[in-house]
């Protein structure tokens, strides 16, 4: 029976068992133990093709077919070396895929939370008139320059951004306080000041488009982060363009990779950059205004170039132009003109509102210059106080700056003269507003995070709060006033 069975599976294992028989001998090379060919004894199962060491039922001895030393003289030596060194490979790049598998394991899984940043900044404010009409003095940049106010909080905000993916990237940044409320109620209140997100088209983010609640890409001032600003307050020239400098929309930017590193690096090193607005920026917005309803069909549309050139003396200079167009909707009131009770009139589809802007900016290394000037037309009160109507305008503002570092921290002393002729389309009957303002004082930060500001402000300018009936219109300021602003950066 067995020499039957023998005879049976002869041809079919004497084939498969070559290879068997080479690789028992590579492994035994490989174990550094010389094993002796013939001394193994090997036996192979006809049904299960199994190989075993001991004789037993349906068992063939291998030697029958082949032995072991006539394997080896088969192969040649380089053969055998070639075999050995890529068992060895394998065998190491087993090991590592199975180190690098429990690393993975081990490791904790990603998430895009991970990548979000919390930040903040917080200013408080001390405004001291010390001569002319403080009691009437009053400037929409800032509600605590008003009578009978002292210090005030006058931004606490907290930043929140982050990118949740490579090409989508989110900012919100809520403010806790914007000012006192009148009469008995208590002032400071929250709401969103910026919430978007911006959708990049390519790895460099070169090309992006920016939705939600944002700054309106126009001029510079209106861009410039209040916590990097160096004076108090934005021109009222350029402001006026966009109270609060925010609205809804969404805006193309376009920037090389390294111009966006440009300009992040002029915010980064104390040189009072906008930051990275792009070198071209395309938008459409509302045009009513940051957290106002939108009042008309008509959207707003604006677009601005500039560009930060670098000379080889590492010296930054940034020159560019800005405009919009579109229809603003006013808001209008009850007032007393001639003795007679008028509520001025406008086309409830929007009034023209339209205006073109230049901007020039020599970054203080260590001597500094900035200057921004518009033209344009707005919605604005006639003279008759009945209508309300598309006006021209014009204004802007020039600043000259020096920075010095030494061991007591970081000073820029500066002096900025502006003045306004035009619209305050965001105000009760837009009014027109005259003015005339100097102010100079200096900044100085003894450390990253403190930053204190002292500034004198001669002021001229029109009280648009107020309409005065004996004046049949506004009432014109004069003041003198000391301020000083401590902000804290977190």
């Amino acid at each position: 029976m067995q020499a039957s069975k023998s005879h049976a599976v002869k041809p079919n294992i004497k084939s498969r068992l070559r290879p068997t028989t080479l690789s028992v001998v590579l492994l035994a090379l490989l174990g550094g133990t010389a094993i002796p060919a013939q001394a193994l004894q090997l036996y192979v199962d006809t049904q299960t093709q199994q190989v075993f060491t001991s004789p037993g039922i349906n068992r063939v001895k291998l030697s029958e077919f082949e032995e072991v030393n006539e394997a080896l003289g088969k192969v040649p030596p380089e053969e055998l070396k070639t075999l050995e060194t890529r068992l060895r490979q394998k065998k190491k790049k087993e090991e590592l895929k199975a180190a690098e598998e429990l690393t993975a394991s081990l490791a904790p899984k990603s998430n895009w939370a991970d990548k979000i940043s919390l930040r903040g900044y917080a200013q408080l404010r001390y405004n001291q008139p010390i001569s002319g009409d403080n009691v009437n003095l009053a400037s929409p940049a800032d509600k605590f320059i008003s009578d009978n106010q002292n210090f005030g909080v006058r931004r606490a905000r907290i930043v929140l951004s982050g990118d949740v993916s490579d090409h989508l990237y989110v900012y919100i940044q809520p403010e806790f306080n914007s000012g006192p409320d009148s009469g008995d109620s208590q002032g400071g209140k929250l709401q969103i000041r910026d919430f978007y997100s911006d959708i990049s088209f390519d790895d460099k983010k070169e090309y992006r488009i920016r939705a939600g609640i944002s700054k309106v890409p126009y001029g510079f001032e209106i861009l410039q982060s209040s916590q990097n600003r160096l004076t108090m307050d934005r021109a009222d020239a350029v402001n006026i363009a966009s109270r609060d400098e925010r609205d809804m929309g969404a805006t193309f930017y376009w920037a090389p990779a390294h111009i966006r590193d440009r300009f992040r690096d002029l915010v980064r090193s104390g040189l009072k950059g906008t930051g990275d607005y792009g070198v071209l920026g395309l938008g459409i917005y509302n045009g009513q205004g940051l957290n106002r309803a939108e009042l008309n069909d008509n959207l707003h549309t604006v677009a601005r170039l500039t560009y930060p050139f670098k000379f080889d003396n590492g010296q930054f200079f940034e020159a560019g132009i800005s405009a919009f167009t579109g229809k603003y909707v006013p808001k209008s009131s009850q007032i007393t003109v001639g003795g007679v009770n008028v509520t001025p009139s406008f086309d409830s589809k929007g009034l023209r509102d339209e205006r073109v802007g230049i901007h020039a900016v020599l970054y203080p290394q260590p001597f500094g210059l900035q200057t921004e000037w518009n033209w344009g037309n707005s919605p604005q009160l006639t003279a008759d106080g009945k209508r309300i109507a598309s006006t021209s305008l014009n204004g802007g503002y020039i600043q000259a700056m020096y920075k010095l570092d030494n061991a007591l921290g970081s000073w820029i002393p500066y002096i900025k003269w502006q003045r306004y002729d035009g619209s305050e389309k965001f105000s009760t009957n837009a009014p027109h507003s005259h003015l005339r303002e100097t102010e100079v004082g200096v900044e100085w930060l003894p450390r990253p995070e403190l930053e204190l500001t002292l500034a004198y402000a001669n002021m001229d300018r029109t009280n648009i709060n107020t309409f005065v009936p004996s004046l049949n219109g506004f009432r014109q300021v004069k003041a003198d006033m000391l301020r000083a602003q401590l902000q804290w950066n977190f």
